[in-house]
């Protein structure tokens, strides 16, 4: 008997809401932390698709979030362990690509996932080192220059994030800011440095955080670690050493996993403020 291609056996379409209570389990199925509320919240600000089995039954998920008509991040691939090895991973990475167009595409491997991207011309940028573990307030700093941001802080914000993502992420910060809190750093009547925390997987997250320096990094994120003390909290970031990651390791949040974050596409510019932690490994 002739065995049926991979293409007989799943059809790629688009996600709908309807779609990620599977979308869930399959996360769950490959032990990643993200709640039905981590879910909806990227479905909200991105697009997404499903391979779906010959009855209906997702098997597979991809999800892509344009930030502006030069920057798009990829996340949230998951093939189930059911249906691995038979390239419906890199027939959702190709849908994918072509809904985003000529944009640049960043995106977060793991070690097993990068020789695949590599082979669909992504590039190693950067190492992005997760941190994680029951918050501690003990570093912590109060720098005057650090409050609550309020709604006229926005055009601020999302100019600085533009500065230091090369994208236009203002709706995904809008998003972000109705389910989580955000903290400014405000110099000279100029918001100089913004950081969001919210709630995400086990615990809590705080990213994104973007600033000029890792001193003005650790004031933007000690109102947080002030916030969750005794609980559990994430921070993903780019950083390998030094003020930042020092006090990430004083706050209790130990080095939990590195994954390398892809590149497809010239490098947008940015700077001089940087991106000191990400949204989270799908969003960046």
């Amino acid at each position: 008997m002739t065995q049926r291609s991979t293409i007989d056996l799943t059809q790629l379409r688009s996600m709908t809401a309807e779609d990620l209570g599977a979308a869930h389990a399959l996360s769950v199925e490959v032990n990643w932390p993200h709640r039905p509320d981590d879910w909806r919240l990227v479905h909200e600000i991105g697009e997404g698709i499903v391979a779906a089995d010959e009855g209906g039954r997702v098997m597979g998920s991809a999800m892509w979030w344009p930030f502006g008509p030069d920057l798009a991040t990829i996340g949230m691939v998951i093939v189930s362990p059911r249906l691995q090895g038979q390239g419906t991973g890199r027939r959702m990475m190709r849908e994918l690509f072509a809904r985003a167009g000529a944009r640049t595409i960043r995106l977060v491997a793991t070690a097993a996932g990068q020789r695949l991207y590599e082979s669909e011309g992504f590039r190693a940028t950067t190492a992005i080192a997760q941190y994680q573990g029951l918050a501690s307030a003990g570093a912590t700093v109060r720098d005057a220059r650090v409050r609550p941001a309020g709604e006229a802080d926005r055009p601020g914000i999302a100019a600085l994030d533009r500065e230091a993502s090369g994208g236009d992420r203002s709706r995904m910060l809008a998003a972000l800011a109705r389910v989580g809190s955000v903290e400014v750093l405000e110099d000279g009547g100029r918001i100089r440095g913004y950081s969001v925390c919210r709630p995400f997987g086990r615990g809590h997250v705080i990213g994104p955080l973007v600033a000029r320096d890792a001193t003005e990094a650790v004031a933007l994120a000690s109102p947080h670690m002030r916030a969750h003390a005794g609980t559990f909290l994430r921070a993903d970031t780019p950083e390998a050493e030094g003020a930042f990651v020092d006090f990430m390791e004083a706050s209790g949040l130990g080095n939990a996993d590195r994954v390398v974050q892809m590149t497809r596409g010239p490098a947008p510019a940015t700077g001089p403020a940087q991106v000191f932690t990400l949204a989270n490994q799908a969003l960046g």
